[in-house]
């Protein structure tokens, strides 16, 4: 990947993680409770890895398409379908079905992703 490509990725998190921390203000979500979740991710993502931390996303959204780790969970779905280019039910699925070499590619764009979330969730903050 060159540089070019890497400068539009940043801009592409950026933009997504504006649209993803606006989104989670917007009713029926409530902004703290999203922005939570924001602040929990990485510690997710360190001690879990990308599969468990979907995983508990969705058991922790228990069924509710009104809460914040259901509306994160999609989020960080759709960021990754969309920029691992796979048509796929989602993304736990496309990870089970695939190498490790996948694997380690879809989690780093989640880190790129939460790193992006965490910014944008700290200018909302001010």
């Amino acid at each position: 990947m060159t540089d070019f490509d890497n400068a539009i990725l940043r801009m592409s998190q950026r933009r997504a993680a504006r649209e993803a921390v606006g989104e989670g203000g917007r009713h029926p979500y409530i902004l703290q409770n999203y922005l939570a979740v924001v602040r929990l991710l990485p510690k997710l993502l360190q001690r879990h890895g990308l599969a468990q931390t979907l995983a508990y996303l969705q058991v922790r959204a228990q069924g509710r398409t009104n809460s914040a780790y259901a509306l994160m969970g999609r989020q960080l779905d759709r960021w990754l379908l969309t920029n691992l280019g796979i048509a796929d039910r989602s993304v736990l699925s496309a990870i089970v079905a695939r190498d490790s070499r996948f694997y380690r590619e879809a989690s780093e764009l989640a880190w790129q992703f939460v790193r992006a979330l965490q910014e944008s969730a700290k200018e909302e903050a001010r």
